[in-house]
């Protein structure tokens, strides 16, 4: 073999050996890039996700009603069945003079038209107005445009319909829409939504006489 013909040889080797490591370091840092503009993002994500929590949460329990930490005392559910959470999450509780006076119950309306819909509602506790709303925010959804995302309270007024009432009144039986006979007015051709929602906040409600049942049993038991 001639020198010119080893030295191809050589060259096409080291060819074949360069392209996979070269394909090796390509991959190794786009990986590194998608790895560290995934984090960057979902903590954007997680912060703008808390901000409208925050700010979901005043208009559910007025700072003025309460004054502990609603964060400091917020505890830990997770109530796949009656409440359709897919993971653990946060249950909000409002105190003034350390007596339980609102909650801000995290509720998912599995049967929205696009998925799921992740509510909170406020619910007062104790005395004349015990279980009644004082409203309701949609934290999450990925409903229609223009249709189901009426339900947001920046969209429309739909959700201004849930503060005051409870889950006797109207009956407990009334808690649909008024194309299912029930007292809640649904969006114009979008049932399928604000049926899930209605659904869900009923949900919240039957939680919180739930939850006071089993605190006020538990105290019984105390000595």
């Amino acid at each position: 073999m001639t020198e010119s013909a080893s030295q191809n040889t050589a060259t096409t080797t080291n060819k074949k050996w360069m392209l996979p490591v070269i394909l090796a370091v390509m991959t190794l840092i786009t990986s590194a890039l998608l790895m560290f503009s995934h984090t960057i993002t979902a903590d954007k994500i997680e912060a703008i996700q808390l901000a409208n929590k925050l700010a979901s949460l005043q208009r559910l329990i007025p700072p003025q009603t309460i004054d502990n930490d609603l964060i400091e005392d917020a505890i830990e559910i997770f109530e796949p069945v009656q409440l359709g959470h897919r993971k653990p999450t946060t249950l909000y509780l409002g105190k003034l003079d350390h007596s339980l006076t609102i909650m801000a119950i995290p509720v998912t309306a599995r049967n929205g038209y696009s998925g799921d819909i992740n509510i909170l509602v406020g619910v007062k506790v104790g005395g004349d107005f015990n279980g009644q709303i004082t409203a309701v925010e949609i934290i999450e959804h990925k409903e229609t445009p223009g249709l189901g995302d009426l339900i947001e309270s920046k969209k429309s007024d739909w959700l201004l319909q849930f503060p005051g009432t409870s889950l006797h009144h109207p009956t407990e039986q009334q808690w649909r829409v008024k194309k299912d006979q029930g007292a809640f007015d649904q969006i114009t051709a979008a049932t399928i939504t604000p049926r899930a929602v209605v659904a869900a906040i009923k949900q919240a409600l039957l939680f919180q006489q739930n939850f006071m049942l089993s605190k006020a049993t538990a105290n019984e038991k105390q000595p």
